[in-house]
């Protein structure tokens, strides 16, 4: 019997994963990106609680709508985090941010379980990333940016989001409770690598927060 109760809020429960990524990315002052993982985490659980459990249904609406909600806040968050890597100028990156918003709106509702909905934003910001940078160290003749956001931030933010859409794709039929409930957690583990250190432009007259037991936990 809890064997078959763990297996029916498990993912409901690991989308709480997400709330250290929230915690994090607003005291390092990503509140754009805290916001997007907020809308991410509360669908994806209340999909999962509408669609999961046995014993009892709390739909908030149709489970459809839940389920197209939660696809869309996985491929949101994804492309904001990967957008504010760049540290493009304030209105370049909302500029960006909303046209792929919209893109990824429409891509979701034409096909919700497609490798497309998550691989379209992934390609289309690193190829904006490899652009960028690009272009920076052939003006400056220097590496750019510096080597410690290849190594310590996109090398194992990428690594661990690749993990987690193979589980999501490849794995997910072994044991959709347990895999599925670890992509979970590794999508939320990717987004806090994958973020900047601080959001610059929101912490130029002021030091970036630091990482406490309090910040973990979501305290002010």
């Amino acid at each position: 019997m809890g064997a078959m109760l763990v297996r029916m809020v498990l993912p409901a429960v690991s989308s709480l994963a997400f709330l250290p990524t929230i915690s994090i990315a607003a005291h390092r002052r990503f509140h754009l990106e805290a916001m997007v993982y907020f809308f991410t985490m509360f669908f994806i659980s209340f999909y999962h609680v509408c669609d999961g459990l046995g014993f009892i249904s709390i739909c908030i609406m149709r489970s459809e709508l839940l389920e197209y909600f939660s696809t869309f806040g996985i491929s949101l968050s994804i492309w904001v985090t990967l957008i504010a890597v760049g540290e493009f100028q304030e209105q370049t990156q909302l500029g960006t941010i909303l046209a792929g918003t919209l893109i990824i709106a429409v891509r979701t509702y034409e096909n919700t379980w497609g490798y497309g909905v998550y691989a379209g934003p992934i390609i289309t910001a690193i190829t904006l990333l490899s652009i960028k940078f690009g272009r920076k160290m052939m003006k400056t003749r220097a590496v750019a940016p510096q080597r410690r956001v290849y190594t310590h931030q996109l090398a194992p933010g990428l690594c661990i989001l690749i993990l987690a859409f193979t589980l999501r794709f490849y794995f997910q039929n072994w044991d959709y409770t347990y895999v599925h409930s670890a992509f979970h957690c590794s999508l939320a583990a990717a987004c806090i690598l994958l973020l900047p250190e601080k959001n610059k432009s929101a912490t130029a007259n002021r030091p970036p927060e630091q990482l406490t037991c309090c910040t973990l936990c979501c305290c002010p």
